[in-house]
């Protein structure tokens, strides 16, 4: 088997990019509370296509993308990734029954068991 490379110890500093991320927003957001609605109309007034191609990326920047099907991201409970795993495996859409729906939860507790052993290296 092979050797993992060890990851590296997660740092509670923030990185350069983060730090720099952080002050151009400070930055932007002071200068748009002063100047924003006038700048915006100029440059939709100078520039149309920039002022339409702004818009849109901040617009893109915000939105939160639609989980990938089969994404574990909208489950709240076990139950829901029960269902989900069930679904992955070839379970139509709302056949899960409730004693499935319980037999999956219990695999899933099985399974994180049995990683958590793995883990220690039992």
């Amino acid at each position: 088997m092979r050797n993992p490379r060890k990851a590296k110890p997660e740092s509670n500093e923030p990185s350069l990019k983060e730090k720099l991320s952080a002050s151009f927003l400070t930055a932007f957001e002071a200068d748009f509370k002063a100047n924003g609605l006038a700048v915006i109309e100029q440059l939709r007034v100078d520039d149309p296509a920039k002022y339409v191609e702004v818009g849109a990326k901040l617009i893109a920047a915000v939105e939160q993308p639609a989980p990938a099907p089969g994404s574990f991201s909208s489950c709240d409970s076990q139950a829901d990734i029960a269902i989900n795993l069930l679904k992955q495996v070839g379970l139509p859409d709302g056949a899960a029954t409730p004693s499935m729906i319980e037999a999956a939860v219990e695999a899933q507790l099985l399974f994180v068991e049995t990683l958590e052993r793995i883990a220690k290296g039992d």
